[in-house]
């Protein structure tokens, strides 16, 4: 990876352990340019491998679907407004209170809670520019960039298994720093070897399908938050793709193997 000589060597790096991505991890994420965003690569794209179990519908029709994820926000445990689903490959998540519904923002200053405490009104207000997101289609990669001044945290098991992290680490993303948090090949390549070891191993895989970001407040082993329920804002976006390609695998499986009863 380049980094840009202005950007701080923490802009993204593993909580927890405090692993900037550097030498052999950085090389894992894409090239960055001068501006210190990542170049997103919207030439490559796949198909089904034979080993993957299919129905008859064509897998290009899940693909064109046009909305391609759903956004829920939260505030500590609790949802707060309707779920939104996206439609734009570009889509900017703010602060701000724009009513407008054009489908490529989504203001969350507009969602009100009443029982909302003080640090959760005065996150909201550090939240700012928020973060834009960019799904590229033609090979389903979804890209995050950071627009607030203040950080956001990303916890995506995808991008994780992609920089060999366990599962679970939140990665921080300073201003104007762009990171992929999802993958489709790697999810391909995935559910295609889950897919041989049958329902259990395959219906673990829907945990890759949605990723989970905060604003402003971090969590995890450096922060004194250790959940992301417990910090003030809050998104979970689910990717419609890969859940429904995976819904068509699991479909065609038996069920678990595992034993269970109503007394279990």
């Amino acid at each position: 990876m380049r980094w840009n000589s202005g950007v701080s060597s923490q802009v993204v790096n593993k909580i927890g352990s405090k692993i900037t991505l550097r030498g052999k991890r950085a090389n894992q994420f894409h090239q960055y340019n001068p501006n210190g965003i990542e170049e997103m690569d919207t030439s490559q794209k796949f198909d089904i491998p034979p080993g993957v179990p299919t129905c008859l519908v064509p897998f290009d029709k899940v693909w064109e679907e046009q909305f391609w994820a759903t956004v829920s926000y939260y505030e500590l445990n609790t949802r707060v407004g309707e779920q939104v689903k996206v439609s734009s490959t570009t889509i900017t998540i703010d602060g701000f209170t724009d009513p407008c519904i054009n489908g490529s923002k989504i203001s969350l200053g507009l969602f009100s809670n009443v029982n909302r405490n003080a640090t959760i009104e005065n996150t909201r207000r550090h939240i700012g520019n928020g973060v834009k997101l960019t799904y590229v289609r033609s090979n389903g990669s979804l890209f995050a960039q950071c627009e607030s001044d203040s950080a956001i945290f990303v916890q995506s098991s995808n991008c994780n298994y992609i920089n060999g992290f366990h599962s679970t680490t939140v990665v921080k993303i300073a201003n104007k720093c762009s990171l992929k948090i999802f993958d489709m090949e790697i999810f391909r390549q995935l559910l295609e070897d889950c897919s041989r070891r049958g329902f259990d191993a395959s219906f673990d895989l829907q945990k890759m399908t949605f990723i989970r970001m905060s604003f402003v407040k971090g969590w995890g082993a450096e922060y004194q938050r250790q959940d992301v329920t417990s910090t003030p804002c809050w998104i979970e976006i689910h990717l419609h793709a890969p859940l429904a390609w995976l819904d068509r695998v699991l479909s065609t499986m038996g069920p678990t193997p595992r034993p269970i009863s109503s007394i279990s």
